[in-house]
């Protein structure tokens, strides 16, 4: 309680204090006035001070600010490697989080390492960190054997800020350690505070006006692409794009993209697809459309930049007037064809969104839509947020939809619904929520991915985190979530609940232990209801940086889709991971699944007898290898693999190679290859391999340049 107290105490000085004033000086300003040394421990949780000090300097060089880091170390120093931009390098960490408007609730981030890596993204409300962002920060770093220098140049007239000086922000320096895994930071801020956490910053103030940057970056480049398999290849105006980038005000950003090129893109990872009741969301790698989208504040599922095969163009706006935050996301698909059969539309595609904020109200009105002549999909989503005080919070969000398709069998116009509510409670280590949400029967986001209809969910949930320890465990915490479920049909209700737990165990050694158990009921598409459990442990040992092993394994009685039933099935997968002489980045993935039902089943379907093949057990197995000397070169190649074979479905090989060269910084070559396998003659004691027929094989070669 007393430790509250204080804290509460703490933010109101904070908050009622003027705060720092960056000097203005084109030569480094290394005095008292301007430093800041006070850097305690925050994970460990227990506000310790530093055995190996910091030090850091803040001053405004015309429209750049610099931060020059001293920091103190010795033996157990980790220098990393180089990596791609956003990536990390398992070494020290340099961070300055930089919140720039007082009633937004985030803040720039820009991260440094001993191999000179960069790292940039936005701290969003919820505390995640969404490297999506990208600027044109830099800094300088060296070492000796006691003492590792930083120098942070961090532009500001491309960041959003108020007009006229003073300029009042606030900031946050940390400081990661990893041999140790301690992080420390100035002033003291821990994340699990939530909104706390941006009120504790230290207030900054700057006096000299910032120019902001009214620059239009183009960014033209060229591919040509070459079928490995039909010996093909063609020049057509696809393969010239542009993106143009431009700032008209200060708090304005607008971006758009003329063919917007994938083709450096790695192929998805083989995934289990093979017992599931909706169809596999691969991952976003859109980058053109996720940088900025947590901007957008969409609920989870509205839209999905996957369904976007291959736009022709597309756009994005984003800004922010008073208290009040918009965006504008749009996006003309192309039309694809073979052999006369159309394999993807021209669908349009966009998203509006308006955020306000008054007091402790945060409200988000944003509509969703898919475009084509005969064919309309609107969806309405609105979220509000109350901050009742700092440790609790009320969210409700509801979405409407409307869609007609003169071309489906069934055109008529349909109309759905989902709304919901969530209530969060965290008083310091402990995590409370529930929540609520109520699903219509006709709600259909074909620009997103909401598959679960026509039901009500309600769910309970609770975490905890230990304070420090200081002997063999480092750290524990658990979870536990107890999740309801009514799916509403003609003939009745079918409910369902779930209950759900973890507790892990971090130990000094970096071994950090998982167990987990779930059981519940569950219903088939034939109203019938079954009994289910899981159970497994994982574990991660994070001790070197050339060795990081992680191994699960689960027991589950579990829900066969295709049968309509439950069987028993052990899973078990194993990844290996490091880096060797910070050079070479390898990743190996295997997941092998071990069902009980049979090969062959023949199931009643409404009085008729179907046949349904199933392999009972079969393996993912995914691999990648990244050459990478210093950070503008890297040669990546990657396989992946999947063994499920039926007399209908064979096993699948994909392989690629990609090669990246930055001869200037944001100048770049691209070239690689990608194949995909398809294996038509089963391995014999003669031939372990068997055979493989190419199903698509090509290669690439793309220039893209900064303008």
């Amino acid at each position: 309680m007393r430790k509250t107290v204080l804290f509460f105490i703490f933010i109101m000085l904070v908050t009622l204090l003027p705060g720092l004033e960056v000097p203005f000086s084109r030569q480094p300003v290394l005095e008292d006035s301007n430093l800041f040394s006070d850097f305690v421990r925050v994970d460990p949780d227990d506000s310790i001070p530093e055995k190996l000090p910091t030090k850091a300097w803040l001053w405004q060089d015309d429209n750049n600010l610099m931060i020059h880091f001293e920091c103190e170390i010795d033996d157990n120093f980790a220098a990393g490697y180089p990596v791609d931009r956003d990536g990390y390098p398992r070494s020290e960490m340099l961070r300055v989080q930089l919140k720039t408007l007082a009633d937004e609730p985030f803040a720039y981030v820009f991260i440094a390492y001993p191999s000179g890596s960069l790292a940039d993204g936005v701290r969003r409300q919820d505390m995640s960190i969404d490297y999506q962002w990208d600027s044109q920060y830099g800094y300088q770093s060296s070492h000796t054997d006691s003492t590792w220098s930083v120098t942070f140049t961090i532009p500001l007239g491309s960041l959003r800020f108020k007009k006229e000086p003073p300029y009042r922000w606030k900031v946050i320096l940390t400081r990661y350690h990893y041999v140790d895994g301690e992080t420390f930071s100035s002033p003291y801020a821990n994340s699990d505070h939530k909104q706390t956490y941006f009120d504790s910053m230290h207030a900054i103030t700057l006096t000299h006006p910032i120019k902001r940057d009214r620059k239009i970056e183009l960014r033209p480049y060229f591919v040509k692409s070459y079928d490995l398999i039909n010996k093909t290849s063609s020049f057509d105006p696809d393969m010239l794009g542009l993106d143009i980038a431009l700032k008209p005000t200060q708090q304005t950003s607008i971006k758009v993209s003329l063919n917007p090129d994938y083709s450096d893109t790695p192929p998805d990872e083989a995934a289990d697809i093979y017992n599931m009741d909706v169809p596999y969301l691969p991952y976003e790698n859109r980058f053109f459309f996720i940088e900025d989208l947590d901007f957008f504040g969409l609920s989870y599922g509205v839209f999905e930049s996957r369904n976007i095969n291959q736009p022709s163009l597309a756009y994005k706006g984003t800004g922010i007037v008073g208290k009040t935050k918009w965006g504008i996301l749009g996006a003309l698909d192309k039309k694809v064809t073979q052999n006369g059969y159309l394999l993807n539309r021209d669908d349009y595609f966009q998203v509006l969104s308006l955020t306000s904020t008054i007091s402790d109200f945060t409200f988000t009105n944003a509509t969703v839509s898919r475009l084509n002549n005969g064919y309309y999909n609107h969806l309405y989503n609105g979220i509000y947020q109350y901050q009742i005080y700092k440790y609790m919070d009320l969210c409700a969000s509801v979405i409407g939809t409307i869609k007609q398709d003169d071309n489906a069998q069934d055109n008529s116009v349909k109309k759905g619904y989902q709304a919901g509510g969530t209530l969060s409670f965290y008083p310091g280590r402990f995590v409370f929520t529930t929540s609520y949400d109520k699903t219509s029967k006709d709600i259909y986001a074909d620009a997103g991915y909401l598959y679960y209809k026509n039901r009500q969910t309600y769910s309970v949930t609770s975490s905890w985190n230990s304070k420090p320890m200081y002997g063999f465990l480092k750290q524990a915490s658990c979870f536990a979530s107890v999740d309801g479920m009514d799916w509403f049909h003609e003939g009745g209700t079918d409910s369902e609940l779930v209950y759900y737990g973890t507790l892990t165990l971090e130990s000094k050694s970096r071994l950090k232990t998982t167990f987990a158990a779930q059981a519940g009921n569950m219903y088939d598409e034939l109203h019938r209801d079954h009994n289910y459990y899981s159970f497994g442990t994982s574990i991660i040992l994070n001790r070197w940086i050339g060795f990081i092993p992680v191994v699960n394994f689960s027991r589950s009685h579990t829900m066969v889709y295709a049968l309509n039933d439950t069987y028993d099935c052990n899973s078990f997968y194993a990844t290996i991971g490091g880096v060797l002489a910070k050079k070479y980045n390898y990743y190996l993935f295997w997941n092998i699944k071990d069902y009980a039902y049979p090969k062959e089943n023949i199931i009643d379907y409404g009085g008729v007898p179907y046949t349904i093949h199933l392999d009972d057990r079969y393996s993912i197995f995914n691999a990648s290898l990244r050459y990478m000397p210093n950070l503008q070169f890297s040669l990546t190649t990657g396989l992946s693999y999947s063994s499920y074979e039926t007399p209908n479905y064979y096993p699948q090989l994909g392989y690629y190679a990609n090669l990246r060269y930055e001869f200037k910084r944001d100048w770049f070559i691209y070239a690689g290859f990608k194949s995909a396998q398809t294996r038509d003659v089963a391995p014999t004691g003669n031939d372990y391999l068997g055979h493989f027929s190419k199903d698509s094989a090509s290669a690439y070669f793309k220039v893209s340049v900064s303008l």
